[in-house]
């Protein structure tokens, strides 16, 4: 039962890894939308909103990819200290 909550918890990571990617250029990429055609800003205000879209996007893979790294570091020990007699 322990491999099958491993497995559902690795595939939760992956799927709120894939909204993580996704989410952040389709919203950027629809709030610059919505300002063209509504409020009549010029269309290269796209090219920001999508930049910007990506760099939020590649924040929250670099933020997965860190605790991925913390996770499967195997433990170690800091400095000794006081009580940590040998």
């Amino acid at each position: 039962m322990k491999g099958w909550m491993n497995a559902l918890r690795e595939l939760a990571w992956l799927t709120q890894l894939g909204f993580s990617l996704v989410t952040p250029p389709f919203l950027c990429a629809w709030g610059a939308w919505w300002l063209i055609s509504e409020k009549g800003w010029p269309a290269w205000v796209m090219l920001p909103a999508l930049i910007l879209g990506l760099g939020a996007a590649a924040a929250s893979f670099w933020g997965f990819y860190r605790y991925v790294q913390r996770k499967n570091r195997p433990d170690e020990k800091g400095p000794a200290a006081f009580n940590d007699h040998v």
